[in-house]
């Protein structure tokens, strides 16, 4: 438990500091995100409240202080750009090629596009396996609408 050397209230408890600490970085961050984005200093974090909340709780880690969050595509999809462009591309192509038997994302259409995914040579599948990369190819196939 970190030492704090400054005046709490009577009702204060051991607890209350150990609650602290688990979530004075996450809220450190959010506060440098907010003077960026208010323009009085600050940092640009990338830090939104959905950070924020899951930092606090323990559920994704913390970056250092001056480093920006990790990139997401959108929403809970995970990773960095470099490496799910390339799915994300096939989705937006397939929505192209396929929308009019194909409206929404269909189970039909998933195994055409597992299919042709997984037939490809492996370094033209720069996403990896077709479970890996389907989240991001049916973002670009829902953003191709």
């Amino acid at each position: 438990m970190a030492h704090h050397d400054h005046w709490h209230p009577t009702w204060h408890r051991p607890e209350h500091a150990m609650q602290w600490d688990r979530v004075k970085e996450a809220v450190r961050r959010d506060w440098q995100q907010t003077k960026h984005d208010l323009h009085l200093g600050g940092h640009e974090l990338g830090q939104k409240v959905g950070d924020t909340l899951k930092q606090s709780s323990g559920t994704d880690d913390i970056p250092s202080i001056n480093d920006p969050n990790p990139r997401k595509i959108i929403g809970e999809l995970p990773g960095e750009w470099e490496t799910v462009a390339h799915s994300v591309e096939y989705g937006y192509s397939a929505r192209h090629q396929f929308a009019a038997a194909h409206a929404e994302w269909d189970d039909v259409l998933d195994h055409e596009l597992r299919a042709e995914w997984e037939s490809a040579p492996p370094a033209g599948r720069m996403s990896g396996l077709w479970d890996d990369a389907k989240p991001h190819v049916r973002h670009g196939y829902t953003y191709g609408s």
